[in-house]
């Protein structure tokens, strides 16, 4: 029978007053008792099935394990016999062993080949034969077989392999031999349940089942409205934590009464300070994002974001690619004679000036020390030869405070057709570098097979 929760009672009701009075009533009602004692006998159920299906297996294992050791034992027993028999090709002696092996009550079958595995003897049925049918469960009631090889020791004590047999069981045999143990075992947990269910009914009922209706039907009746209005008030006898309960419940409903305004002015401050720090999260995300790929001297691209930007580039199929690469001539001469402080001004200038010359759509960024790229799509070598040249120039108009104005070396590359990104930036690295060997502040542009080797340079 289903239980379904009772209607909300002006006041506390009297289990005792109504037609369903006693235990009866608490096992087949639908009050809180009954529901506690549904969990108790549940989880009671659940051990008791778990517990019982533990000493079943283990029954059924140590039965298994014994067929196994007799079936094992046969091949000490009847080995040798067959060995020998075998070897003499005697037929009666053959047929006589295998017989007394299949009249034994662990075997259901067993057969007998030479060493080239063609059939001597059989006696017995197959495995999934009619000796398997199903007297058990699939699980407990399986075929099956156990291979033994037949050496035959002659007199010089030379061993000599004759052939094998094979001896067929069935692990419903197993569960025969320990059929009455299991009944016992599920008549006694049976017996069990059924005492613990009465037992449970009358202590459920005599000392929680009452005093629980009371309290039901109180916290049923609560609301917002009437919450501390009328108190709890058990008519049980005595003094128990029920009793406890009962004055923890109307204290609960007294401060939950002067929490509810607290609350609500809570909650209202609580969602603008989650406005304001989600509003704080997505500012700190958006400057982390952008510093990762950014470099935090020059405010360009940093070698992160030329990367991608450079595969994404060379991943487009038909788009004409070029490459330039500037290399500040002399600049650790710089560092050295005016400090990093003047160096890291120069590299901030510089990569202005190479900004304003840039065109819209190229890529400019900082490859690392004094080195920047830009990438330069939809561009073939003579329009980014073109544009590293007003590059050149506009640096050198530059006037930087300290160090006056300097220069930058270029080495420009267009991308072959299915050349990598490492390709382009070796060819692109070499023409830098003669641009370096022929005397700085000049242009030099990529071959197709440029030299890969790089030489450093003052």
């Amino acid at each position: 029978m289903t239980a379904s929760a009772p209607p909300p009672d002006p006041a506390p009701t009297d289990p005792s007053n109504t037609p369903w009075s006693g235990p009866a009533r608490h096992l087949f009602g639908s009050s809180l008792a009954v529901r506690l004692l549904r969990v108790i006998l549940g989880c009671y159920l659940v051990v008791a099935v778990a517990v019982t299906g533990v000493q079943v297996f283990t029954e059924y294992r140590s039965a298994h394990q014994r067929l196994e050791a007799d079936i094992r034992a046969m091949e000490r027993t009847f080995g040798e016999g067959l060995a020998d028999a075998l070897w003499n090709f005697n037929a009666g002696v053959l047929r006589g062993i295998l017989r007394g092996v299949a009249e034994m009550p662990v075997v259901t079958g067993a057969e007998l080949r030479d060493e080239h595995g063609g059939m001597v003897e059989r006696v017995g049925g197959q495995v999934g034969g009619e000796e398997g049918a199903k007297r058990w469960p699939a699980l407990f009631d399986r075929p099956f077989e156990r291979r033994f090889d037949l050496v035959y020791t002659d007199e010089n004590r030379r061993p000599h392999r004759v052939g094998h047999w094979i001896v067929r069981s069935n692990d419903g045999i197993a569960l025969d031999q320990v059929k009455e143990t299991l009944i016992v075992i599920l008549i006694n947990s049976l017996l069990k349940t059924l005492a613990l269910l009465a037992i449970f009914s009358v202590v459920v009922y005599r000392m929680v089942g009452r005093p629980l209706a009371e309290i039901g039907a109180f916290v049923t009746g609560l609301d917002a409205r009437s919450l501390g209005a009328r108190p709890l008030r058990l008519r049980a006898r005595g003094h128990h934590e029920l009793h406890l309960l009962a004055g923890v419940f109307n204290a609960m409903a007294a401060k939950l009464r002067r929490a509810f305004d607290d609350n609500a002015a809570l909650l209202h401050d609580l969602q603008e300070a989650n406005a304001t720090l989600q509003a704080r999260v997505e500012e700190r995300t958006r400057d982390l994002e952008r510093l990762a790929v950014t470099d935090p001297l020059t405010g360009l691209s940093n070698r992160r974001a030329l990367d991608e930007a450079l595969a994404d580039a060379v991943r487009e199929e038909g788009a004409g690619l070029s490459l330039i690469l500037a290399d500040i001539d002399h600049f650790k001469a710089i560092n050295d004679r005016h400090g990093h402080a003047v160096g890291d001004a120069v590299l901030v200038a510089l990569a202005g000036a190479l900004g304003d010359a840039a065109r819209p759509g190229d890529r400019l960024g900082r490859w690392g020390g004094e080195e920047f790229v830009i990438l330069c799509p939809s561009t073939d070598l003579a329009a980014a030869q073109a544009l590293a040249e007003s590059m050149r120039l506009r640096v050198s108009e530059t006037e930087i405070a300290g160090v006056g104005r300097r220069t930058c070396s270029f080495g420009v590359a267009a991308r072959a057709a299915g050349e990598s990104v490492d390709g382009l930036l070796v060819r692109a690295d070499a023409a830098l570098y003669a641009a370096k060997h022929a005397g700085r502040d000049r242009v030099e542009t990529a071959g197709p097979s440029p030299a890969l080797d790089r030489r450093s340079a003052a």
